[in-house]
């Protein structure tokens, strides 16, 4: 069996190593044996080379490629387990350092010693909502709150990779960021191989969509346990599916079954809506997309409608999307809050023809009240490494969540101003709405919601807050807890579906209300007061599940005496 001039370069050094270095037999004995096992896979070692199945790297051993096979990485490890024993027996013997023997022969097999290599320290994989923007401006902000230098990212198309210095590494640290849609987060699809969490090829999935119950048991199947868990389910941000029209189209508003029968191909021309005489044209996200999974369940499934395959095209990319309904004067699309821009015109959304026509904004989508709103997640293993956990750590801080609000997603940590100015312009509205219970306006007149407009909403079934607003009464008690708001008081206020009779949603209102209150008082808040309102004032349609459970909320107030 031949070698190359590189392996007998170090067979030859450890040769003279045996020569000169007198020992007793067992050291010698040692040597053969290493000798003999490193000869055995030199051919198997320059195959995984010339296939970048691994490769040579300035410590003087090898790196397995993310994808290798199994057995090639058994197989490198032997390698380093060896070769490592090696530079420890010759520095011993030439009164070096194990690591300059290990930089030396690093420069014989070609490894340029002087440029930093890239060691990646963590991988997250899944939606293009959250991948494209998001979650790499998360990642640098993180970094550079650690004290790391030099960041920097590439892009390439839907996939990312940021770079850093840490100090006194010689590496680059690298976190790689794969936005190919909710699904890979989960698992690799047909498009998408070497993705998800199943396979272990990310360390943090994320996905804007909450996890499907198949993909759960798959998961549970492959020893993660349950990520739907408080411990792994974590909504970073607020958004909203927006329909988007071109600028040109005079609709202003539309009901989530007018959306639905659109996109099923059953209005097929704008003037059926009173627009004008213009065949309508469809832009939809593609199948992976997290964006398709909610306008699927939340628009076309409740009237078991399908996408329609005439008039549509379906894209990757957010952005391009929206570039092209903003070009087509019959187009319709739909899009995250985030991608929504002055080239088009963001449709106001029914939830049913009894409710109130709710725009994609930040006020709507914060209170969830706009029937298309969603929340965007974060998975993370119980196994994860602590890179992984420091970083959801930071995106769930009020640091963190500036960030969301950066990057025209809605945050829930402090509110900005644009928040505060939307919760004062909602209280007018209001008060002035002779619809409004005059109880409920005594109620809030001498109180804001200018730091509190998130509804808490609850588990089906119970008066258990879900899981996001359980992050939300956290930070509302932490807020409290600072330093001037001693005298700041808590006004609850709950609401009900119009299922049964009004006394008792009347009482299931207060019932909500209370169980947050106690909640809070646990958390160490004093001052709450809870109130109900059964059915009134409701915020979606009481004629399906999904505006039913909207309407199930508690309202948060702040009174500062």
């Amino acid at each position: 069996m031949k070698t190359n001039g590189k392996i007998t370069w170090l067979v030859g050094l450890f040769m003279a190593a045996m020569v000169a270095f007198v020992q007793a037999d067992g050291q010698k004995e040692e040597f053969a044996s290493l000798k003999k096992s490193r000869a055995e896979r030199t051919a198997l070692v320059s195959y995984l080379k010339s296939t970048d199945a691994a490769k040579e790297t300035a410590s003087g051993l090898l790196s397995a490629a993310e994808g290798a096979p199994a057995e090639a990485k058994r197989m490198v490890e032997a390698e380093n387990k060896d070769r490592e024993r090696m530079f420890s027996i010759i520095a011993a013997m030439q009164h070096q350092t194990k690591e300059e023997i290990a930089k030396q022969f690093a420069i014989r097999m070609g490894v340029d010693v002087t440029a930093p290599e890239l060691v990646t320290t963590l991988r997250i994989d899944g939606s293009n909502t959250v991948g494209a923007s998001l979650a790499p401006e998360l990642v640098m902000a993180f970094l550079k709150d650690r004290g790391y230098s030099n960041v920097a990212i590439e892009r390439e198309g839907v996939e990312s990779q940021i770079t850093y210095k840490r100090p006194g590494k010689r590496e680059l640290g690298v976190v790689e960021i794969k936005a190919h849609g909710s699904s890979t987060a989960f698992d690799e699809t047909e498009e998408n191989k070497g993705v998800g969490l199943r396979g272990k090829y990310c360390d943090i999935g994320m996905s804007s969509r909450p996890m499907k119950d198949k993909e759960q048991e798959m998961l549970a199947a492959a020893g993660y346990g349950d990520l739907r868990t408080a411990a792994s389910e974590f909504p970073i941000a607020l958004d909203g599916v927006a329909v988007v029209l071109n600028r040109s189209n005079p609709i202003k508003s539309l009901t989530v079954e007018q959306v639905a029968d659109i996109f099923a191909g059953k209005i097929s021309n704008w003037k059926q809506l009173g627009g004008p005489d213009r065949n309508i044209f469809l832009y939809a996200r593609d199948q992976q997309s997290g964006t398709w999974d909610t306008f699927k369940s939340r628009v076309l499934k409740p009237f078991k409608l399908s996408l329609s395959e005439k008039n549509v095209k379906r894209f990757e990319d957010s952005s391009l999307l929206v570039r092209n309904v903003a070009a087509d004067k019959g187009g319709i699309g739909f899009t995250g809050l985030a991608y929504v821009n002055s080239s088009v015109k963001g449709l106001a959304v029914q939830a049913g023809q009894q409710a109130r026509p709710f725009q994609p904004t930040r006020l709507t989508v914060k209170t969830q009240d706009y029937p298309l709103a969603r929340l965007l997640y974060f998975y993370l293993p119980i196994e994860a490494n602590q890179m992984a956990r420091d970083l959801v750590k930071f995106v769930m801080s009020n640091n963190g969540q500036a960030v969301v609000d950066k990057v025209g997603l809605v945050g829930q940590g402090l509110s900005t101003k644009q928040d505060q100015s939307n919760a004062e312009s909602l209280k007018k509205q209001l008060l002035a709405d002779a619809s409004v219970p005059q109880e409920y306006k005594d109620l809030i007149v001498g109180a804001d919601r200018k730091d509190t407009q998130a509804n808490i909403r609850f588990v089906q079934g119970s008066n258990e807050p879900d899981i996001n607003s359980i992050n939300n009464l956290d930070r509302l008690s932490s807020y409290l807890a600072n330093s001037g708001n001693e005298n700041v008081s808590v006004v609850l206020v709950g609401f009900a579906d119009s299922v049964g009779s009004n006394f008792a949603n009347m009482r299931l209102s207060r019932q909500r209300a209370d169980s947050v209150r106690e909640l809070l008082e646990a958390k160490g808040v004093t001052n709450v007061v809870a109130r109900g309102f059964g059915e009134a004032m409701p915020v979606a349609d009481n004629g399906s599940a999904d505006g039913r459970a909207k309407n199930r909320r508690v309202e948060i107030w702040l009174k500062r005496n």
